[in-house]
C-alpha cells in the first residue's frame, strides 16, 4: 500500500508538475500573443500611413494629368487656329527680294597699292582693330573711329588724299571719304 501511496505521489507531483509546466506554456503564450497584437498594431499604422501617403500621389498625379490635358487641348487649338489662318492666305505669294549683291570697292586700287598700304599700316600700328567687322561700301563710319592716312602713305598712293582710314576685327582696312562714308575695302586676302 504504501508504494500505491507513493505512486499517488508521484502521479500528484507530476500532474501537479505538468499543469505547472502547461501554466507556463500558457502564459508564455499569451505574452507572445499580447507581443503579436502590438506587433500588428504598429504595422497596421504603418500601412494606412503608407496608403494615406499613396492617395495623396495619385490625388497630385491626377491633378497633373488634367493640367496636361488641358494644356494639349489649348496647344490644340493654337495649332487648329494657326492652321485656319495658313490656309486662309493667298497660295501663290510673291517670291522674296534677294538681298542686294555686295557693291565693289567705289575706288579702285591696283594690287600694288593695296600691298603698300597693308603693309605701311602694318609697321605704323600693327593693324590692331578700331570697329566691328560689317561695314560695306557708302556706309558711314563715326568720325572718333577713323584715323588719318600718314603723308609718306598719301605721297607714294595719291588716291589716298583726302581720305581717311579705320580697321576692323578682320584687320580689312576701310577707306573712307570725306563724309566719313566708306568708299573701299582692303580685305586680308587682298
Amino acid at each position: 500500500m504504501a508504494s500505491v501511496s507513493r505512486l499517488n505521489r508521484i502521479r500528484d507531483i507530476v500532474t501537479f508538475g505538468a499543469l505547472g509546466l502547461l501554466g507556463v506554456v500558457v502564459a508564455l503564450m499569451y505574452y507572445q500573443f499580447h507581443n503579436l497584437k502590438d506587433d500588428l498594431r504598429s504595422e497596421v499604422a504603418l500601412a494606412k500611413e503608407h496608403a494615406q501617403n499613396t492617395n495623396e500621389r495619385l490625388l497630385s498625379l491626377e491633378r497633373d494629368v488634367s493640367e496636361v490635358q488641358r494644356d494639349q487641348s489649348s496647344a490644340r487649338s493654337v495649332v487648329a487656329n494657326i492652321k485656319e489662318q495658313i490656309s486662309g492666305l493667298p497660295q501663290n505669294l510673291p517670291p522674296i527680294p534677294k538681298p542686294p549683291p555686295e557693291q565693289p570697292n567705289a575706288w579702285q586700287l591696283t594690287s600694288a597699292e593695296n600691298k603698300k598700304v597693308r603693309a605701311f599700316l602694318e609697321k605704323v600700328n600693327g593693324l590692331d582693330p578700331i570697329v566691328e567687322a560689317g561695314y560695306r561700301v557708302g556706309d558711314k563710319i563715326p568720325s572718333d573711329k577713323l584715323r588719318d592716312f600718314s603723308v609718306i602713305l598719301t605721297d607714294n598712293v595719291p588716291t589716298l588724299k583726302n581720305t581717311r582710314y579705320t580697321i576692323d576685327q578682320k584687320s580689312s582696312i576701310i577707306i573712307v571719304s570725306g563724309e566719313d562714308r566708306v568708299v573701299a575695302i582692303l580685305a586680308t586676302k587682298d
